[in-house]
């Protein structure tokens, strides 16, 4: 515990710094006392929130805690905030991410009316590129209609992986749990890149050692493509890509190009893609970024090894 003299350090943050014991307030910062914590106050008398009762618990069972909802204060106003608890120091810390959570609304919004306005004139034109592709005799002519499809799928699925996403930074979509046959699931994601998976003879490893899974069927799909996607673009030629799934883990370990060591730390970045990828594959760099986002919100932990010029292994814990 933090003795009163020291605690004054706090003022000098933005976050609002609680120090309690039991449900009490006994120390509060300059910015927790104008959100209205004040000594020998209970917290269930200052604020208020979904998921109060697990923060109440974490606190009297001695357990770190954190997590961002829309906190009501009982005098009268609310915040969005990440609150965190500190057993150790017996510390609670709100960060307001009022104009954070704002902004990423704004964002979706213009996200999801920028998918509507696009999807409708990308449609017509993909749909005049396969009435072009179908009347023309000249396989040039031909080549050239199909890059312009090519290009559409792209930027269709640049749209998509865009919309999830806002869906996933929002907390916008709504898990929805059930059993799922696992060697069904995924023949299903090979069948969808099989084109990509054929053109450089990339062999498939499989080792399922759980019949079913438990989760969201659209999240472990999307988890599952992006990596084995991301594989297949990174692999080289004739070479194999092992994919096991057991009822912990999903693992999969390619031996392509790997990631260079000071790129490690950003290949979760939205649009970021090393160096040398373009060089390799085309792609958005989407799709590693829309897999930590969709493992964070169905409580996955992702993790990886790589080393570059020999291979990257991705692995999904599915229970913590």
């Amino acid at each position: 515990m933090i003795n009163e003299e020291y605690f004054e350090i706090f003022d000098t943050i933005k976050d609002a710094v609680v120090q309690v014991k039991h449900t009490a307030v006994i120390n509060s910062n300059l910015k927790a006392k104008k959100w209205g914590f004040s000594k020998a106050h209970d917290i269930l008398n200052i604020i208020t929130y979904e998921d109060i009762d697990n923060l109440i618990k974490a606190i009297l069972n001695n357990e770190e805690y954190q997590t961002e909802d829309n906190i009501y204060f009982l005098s009268g106003n609310s915040k969005y905030c990440r609150i965190s608890y500190k057993p150790n120091q017996q510390i609670l810390v709100l960060e307001d991410r009022t104009e954070i959570q704002l902004l990423n609304k704004v964002k979706s919004d213009f996200i999801s009316s920028l998918s509507h306005e696009l999807r409708t004139p990308l449609s017509v034109a993909k749909g005049n590129a396969h009435i072009l592709n179908d009347f023309l005799e000249d396989d040039k002519f031909k080549n050239y209609v199909n890059k312009i499809s090519d290009s559409i799928n792209k930027i269709e699925n640049i749209i998509s992986q865009l919309t999830m996403l806002s869906m996933a930074q929002l907390g916008n979509y709504v898990i929805k749990p059930e059993i799922l046959d696992t060697k069904p699931l995924v023949e299903e994601v090979i069948n969808d890149l099989n084109g990509k998976i054929l053109n450089k003879n990339i062999e498939i490893n499989q080792n399922i050692e759980a019949d079913v899974l438990h989760g969201d069927k659209f999240i472990l799909y999307t988890i599952l493509r992006n990596l084995i996607s991301n594989a297949v673009k990174y692999s080289y030629k004739n070479s194999k890509i092992n994919l096991t799934i057991n009822e912990n883990e999903i693992i999969i370990e390619d031996f392509g190009i790997g990631i260079r060591e000071d790129e490690k730390k950003r290949i979760f970045e939205r649009f970021f893609r090393g160096n040398e990828s373009p060089k390799y594959a085309k792609g958005s760099g989407l799709g590693l970024a829309v897999v930590k986002y969709f493992c964070e919100i169905a409580n996955y932990k992702i993790k990886f090894n790589s080393k570059w010029m020999i291979g990257s292994k991705f692995i999904v814990e599915l229970k913590q």
